[in-house]
């Protein structure tokens, strides 16, 4: 079993860290709301998976309390000096594929409206683990390895992630100073300190000594967006998942198109199960791409990815099983927090800098990684998603949330890129449709796609899974190593109808469960 569990009545935490659950039920043990500990834990992840997310990253809020459930959209858009003839190259990585760092304006919005203890409060551990250090883990020691030479070339991440110019082995204490000032300033100062003030200047900085358009009017500009869920039923559930420039249009419109087939009555391990599984994916990429960029974009074009017909389009390639090239979406750089207590409110964020390290630029005077969000744009003549000045990109980071019978059962997230979206719907169905205990649902073999739109399977499956999906028009393979990232690490929260809580970490990657 890959997957550790922790159960309570009060409140429980699944994330990426077990540095950053302690963070997030220390919260809960001082009488923190659900909102509280989900920030505590969240920024705690800035420190602990560096390579993951940071306060120069974004990040999507799902919250629910007292019986309604909202939105925060903390992803930037482009600066507005980004170069109109910019490259896909330059989008991909570097100083020009820096979106305007949301993270810390969707922390302080959510804290604003469920907040119970004060900012410094949710602050303090995350400045802790900074300035004692924490040491090196799993996923991070790799990173620094398979991202050694690019990490040299930036004399951000060489000063951040390198010891006399060698990563750091799995277990040595790595201290971050500047993260732990920047924070102080933070905590002091609250999202001024960033968006108005030392902190954010000297990042800016950073960015533009390197050739970047990210400025101060930049910052100072910034707002994140409130909004309403989408949401769609499925099996007697209500999934709610976030609305573009999110992929989480994309997650529900598998759902919605899986609504029609009886899955129940497929064996866990049924080749047709998942031939069922890959193409609602395959098609909602590919009809859903058309639907998913800035808000101010798409406007109500968004109602078209769930529209019946647009599900119905999707349930007739389930049965014709057309064989066509999947259409992915890139990156896997993110950390996630679930959040819920036994009152029956909940807290899902997912933060990210897109890739590993982002774009590979760091400012040390902060210790803040940059994102490589815009790479998230497509360079598609004309396509929806086109990058521009001061516009969101399309974004993978896609926290959900199912209701049974009105009530919160379910608080789910996982990283994994485009990939975010196939992992939930897997634990969902293995959930709802096969009755599997959520330990189980997370820990199931899954399949993904990989950043050319080929279908992957887990190792667990074999040759015989690929023999028997080939026989139904489904070109797969078993996953090389390096394709380990788009299986994702849900990192969920169950809440019983008795009040009772499930916390369930998923060790794909590095993550913790707790529960008091």
């Amino acid at each position: 079993m890959r997957v550790r569990s922790a159960q309570g009545k009060k409140a429980a935490v699944a994330c990426g860290h077990s540095l950053a659950n302690a963070a997030a039920i220390g919260v809960f043990a001082d009488g923190g709301s659900v909102a509280d500990a989900a920030i505590a834990g969240a920024v705690a992840l800035n420190v602990v998976l560096p390579q993951a997310c940071s306060l120069g990253g974004d990040c999507f809020i799902l919250a629910h309390t007292t019986g309604t459930t909202q939105g925060i959209n903390g992803s930037g858009p482009s600066p507005l000096g980004l170069p109109r003839a910019v490259t896909a190259e330059q989008l991909a990585a570097g100083p020009l594929s820096c979106a305007v760092p949301g993270a810390l304006g969707g922390l302080e919005a959510l804290h604003r409206q469920f907040g119970k203890l004060p900012w410094k409060r949710l602050l303090a551990p995350a400045i802790k683990l900074a300035r004692n250090g924490i040491p090196v883990g799993r996923d991070l020691a790799r990173g620094m390895q398979d991202y050694l030479d690019r990490l040299r070339a930036d004399p951000g991440c060489r000063t951040l992630f390198l010891e006399n110019d060698r990563p750091y082995a799995q277990g040595a204490l790595l201290q971050q100073p500047a993260m732990a000032r920047a924070l102080e300033a933070i905590a002091a100062d609250g999202t001024d300190a960033f968006y108005r003030g030392p902190v954010g200047k000297q990042l800016c900085a950073a960015v533009q000594e390197r050739g970047g358009a990210l400025s101060v009017d930049d910052l100072k500009a910034y707002a994140p967006i409130r909004v309403e869920p989408l949401e769609t039923r499925y099996r007697g559930h209500t999934v709610r998942a976030m609305p573009p420039n999110s992929y989480g249009a994309i997650m529900l419109m598998q759902l919605a198109a899986l609504d029609g087939c009886n899955l129940s009555t497929l064996p866990a391990d049924s080749p047709e199960r998942f031939r069922l599984l890959i193409i609602a994916a395959r098609e909602s990429f590919r009809l859903g791409r058309h639907f998913i960029a800035d808000p101010a974009c798409v406007g109500s074009s968004t109602e078209h990815a769930l529209d019946p017909r647009t599900v119905a389009e999707i349930q007739d390639a389930l049965r014709a099983n057309t064989k066509r090239p999947a259409e992915a979406a890139h990156g896997h750089g993110t950390a996630v927090i679930s959040v819920a207590n036994g009152a029956g409110d909940g807290v899902a964020i997912v933060q990210s800098v897109f890739a590993p390290f982002g774009g590979i630029v760091a400012d040390p005077g902060t210790g803040f990684v940059l994102n490589n969000r815009l790479m998230g744009f497509s360079v598609k003549p004309g396509d929806i998603n086109a990058p521009a000045p001061g516009k969101r990109p399309a974004h993978t980071l896609n926290p959900a949330m199912a209701f049974e019978d009105g009530r919160l059962a379910l608080v789910l997230a996982t990283p994994g890129g485009s990939g975010q979206t196939i992992t939930l719907t897997q634990v969902l169905s293995n959930r709802i449709d096969l009755g599997m205990s959520l330990d189980a649902a997370i820990d199931a073999p899954r399949w993904s796609m990989d950043l050319k739109g080929n279908f992957t399977l887990e190792d667990a499956f074999g040759v015989t899974m690929v023999e028997a999906l080939a026989s139904r028009g489904i070109d797969a393979r078993v996953a090389t190593p390096d394709q380990r990232f788009f299986f994702g690490s849900a990192e969920c929260v169950e809440i019983g109808r008795d009040g009772s809580l499930t916390a369930a970490a998923d060790y794909r990657r590095e993550a913790a469960a707790g529960a008091i």
